[in-house]
């Protein structure tokens, strides 16, 4: 059994439990949808499932900071390590019936970093990481796929809506990849595609404008795969910024292709 230190393993309990209330609130529950801005909406779920996970955190590791999607940030005490907390990403897709919707909690040691889980409801996957030490899915190792001829690959792109002087750049994007690439998806969940990109299931993801909570362990999940990361120009992913995050991730063969696709539509 690989040795996973506390705050791995409380994710991993924590996105599961989580993970199966909100599949529970789906299948017996009015989930009660309300907006909660421009293109966003939230339900009863994301809101029990947040109480789920901090509540425990709190308890467990009272001096850790906690960044969550709908309550904001619960300081702790002096402590070196914070969490960043997605409780339903993908919740327009679960207001509609559609199953690409996870629990997502990731945890970081002076904003690098360091673990998480990933809980995806309907599919029944659990993938999980810790810096150093690998990346899994329902405790099988997972590699990024070995695709390196950029034509040949798959790619997921997102982009939020709510801002929507990036349009014209993003259609670039869309275009580009469109042109360049096999095709391209849209599953409405930043984690869900960040899981994919390591899992082997896609080659690269690219997100304009999402959230810290949306990236904190698909991030470390695609690098531990054997993976890359980075934002626009080359930049590292800044993980000090909670909002209007921008992320490149791919299997790190077609990176620096995938970048010149992005980079040239900005």
């Amino acid at each position: 059994m690989l040795n996973l230190n506390e705050r791995t393993k409380l994710a991993i309990e924590l996105a599961k439990l989580a993970g199966k209330e909100i599949k529970r609130i789906l299948d017996e529950e009015d989930i009660q949808t309300k907006d909660k801005g421009l293109n966003d909406v939230v339900t009863v779920a994301d809101i029990e499932s947040e109480k789920i996970i901090v509540n425990k955190i709190r308890e467990v590791f009272p001096n850790d900071t906690i960044i969550a999607e709908e309550k904001g940030t619960y300081n702790g005490g002096d402590s070196e390590y914070s969490w960043a907390i997605d409780p339903l990403d993908g919740t327009m897709n679960y207001s509609r019936g559609m199953p690409h919707y996870c629990v997502s909690i990731g945890f970081m040691k002076n904003n690098k970093p360091k673990g998480g889980a990933v809980y995806i409801p309907e599919t029944d996957e659990l993938y999980y990481c810790e810096k150093g030490k690998g990346a899994y899915c329902n405790d099988k190792r997972i590699d990024v796929s070995n695709v390196g001829d950029i034509s040949k690959s798959l790619t997921t792109i997102g982009f939020n809506n709510r801002y929507p002087e990036e349009r014209v750049s993003f259609n670039k994007v869309h275009d580009k990849c469109m042109n360049q690439m096999l095709n391209v998806e849209k599953l409405f969940s930043t984690v869900i595609s960040l899981c994919y990109v390591a899992s082997g299931k896609i080659e690269s993801h690219f997100e304009l404008y999402c959230f810290l909570w949306d990236i904190c362990v698909g991030s470390l999940l695609v690098e531990e795969a054997g993976g890359k990361c980075s934002s626009l120009n080359n930049g590292s992913v800044d993980y000090t910024k909670i909002d209007k995050q921008i992320i490149i991730a791919t299997n790190g063969n077609i990176h620096s292709d995938f970048k010149i696709i992005i980079n040239e539509s900005f």
